[in-house]
């Protein structure tokens, strides 16, 4: 898999949350669609972080473990948003829409990050 093929995977991902905050903001609720979607975006971030895993395991190179939990960090901070918004929770605890929106976008600018850091990483042969 090519550096572009995975940046393609994170890019995804940032539109699929930018998709589900604008539903959010669009509709002030979070639904069992909302819910839904963030587990989707999970399991794309699953298997980038296997992709990535998968490229850079054995390498020695300096910044590459770093940018391997990086990955991680997004995936399990999304991972515990899903958990934190499910409709059960919000039945029994009032959280904004807003509050959910503000998440999301601190998700993606995560995931920009990630995005930053593919760049400074050689995949295989490529020097990008």
């Amino acid at each position: 898999m090519t550096k572009t093929q995975i940046k393609s995977i994170a890019l995804n991902a940032c539109r699929q949350l930018n998709a589900l905050a604008k539903d959010v903001y669009n509709r002030d609720l979070v639904t069992n669609i909302n819910h839904d979607q963030l587990k989707e975006t999970s399991a794309t971030l699953n298997d980038l972080y296997d992709v990535l895993d998968a490229n850079y395991q054995r390498s020695m190179k300096a910044g590459i473990d770093e940018s391997m939990e990086y990955t991680e960090l997004v995936k399990k901070r999304i991972d515990a948003l899903a958990e934190y918004i499910r409709p059960t929770r919000l039945k029994s605890v009032h959280i904004s829409p807003k509050q959910i929106v503000q998440m999301l976008d601190t998700e993606q600018q995560a995931m920009h990050h990630l995005s930053t850091l593919l760049d400074t990483i050689k995949i295989g042969s490529e020097s990008k």
